[in-house]
């Protein structure tokens, strides 16, 4: 596989342009926000980063953790998700009632081509379970967990989070699992923030290629002033209409 085609379109161009054409296949990719001064940025790159895995054909699934069903179906990117997948090529699971509530919400997806199926992952104990079966459907899968930080509170204590990371492994090594998730730091301490990232740089070292001088592509952070820092750098954006635009 060349290298071109280890690297995966996040959606949005002048993203991609940043990220040096993508993420790379079977990376971990930190979308992180500050709570309270969202800016929806996370959203829209994580379901584009879908929609676009789905248009080109790749089988793709949403964990959501922070909305319902029937809140997804209203979420920015979601018609273009819906009117593209097919239903054995877009998973939906559904992470908040089912893991808050303990029952799987009822309510089915209906895309233009057909009924999309939904995995609930019910209770911590079973998410490993629901994952590896939902993830091993598809060579090459891509996910997008909205949101991370969310997931692993509901999971209730850092060690089932660390079986979460630990989870990861394995099919990112045989399937080239790719993920994008949006990520509160302020929701966790320093040191599981810092461990949480250098799995990440770590999963990107462990699959990349010895000539690809290490280029990082790991973080995302979105900040207050309606900018965004990337490689140490601040890049300015506006968001019109759920549209993406870098400012110069």
């Amino acid at each position: 596989m060349s290298k071109d085609e280890n690297i995966i379109s996040i959606g949005i161009p002048a993203i991609d342009t940043l990220l040096g054409g993508g993420i790379r296949r079977g990376t971990t990719c930190l979308l992180e926000e500050l709570l309270g001064e969202s800016s929806g940025l996370t959203g829209i790159v994580g379901m584009d980063f879908i929609s676009s895995g789905v248009q080109r054909g790749e089988g793709a699934v949403l964990l959501l953790s922070e909305h319902t069903v029937k809140e997804f179906q209203d979420l920015p990117g979601s018609h273009k998700i819906l009117s593209t997948a097919k239903s054995d090529q877009f998973i939906f699971m559904d992470a908040l009632s089912s893991m808050t509530y303990g029952e799987p919400a009822q309510i089915p997806i209906v895309s233009e081509n057909g009924i999309i199926r939904c995995s609930n992952v019910r209770y911590a104990a079973k998410f490993y379970e629901e994952w590896r079966i939902t993830v091993s459907r598809f060579d090459h899968p891509l996910m997008f967990i909205d949101s991370l930080s969310v997931l692993l509170h509901a999971m209730e204590s850092d060690k089932v989070a660390w079986r979460f990371w630990l989870s990861l492994l394995p099919l990112i090594r045989s399937r080239q699992l790719t993920v994008v998730a949006s990520f509160y730091p302020e929701m966790h301490s320093p040191a599981f923030v810092e461990s949480v990232e250098r799995i990440c740089d770590s999963i990107i070292q462990f699959t990349s290629e010895p000539k690809s001088n290490g280029q990082p592509m790991r973080v995302i952070q979105v900040i207050k002033n309606r900018g965004f820092t990337f490689d140490d750098r601040r890049h300015s954006y506006s968001l019109k209409d759920n549209e993406f635009e870098l400012l110069k």
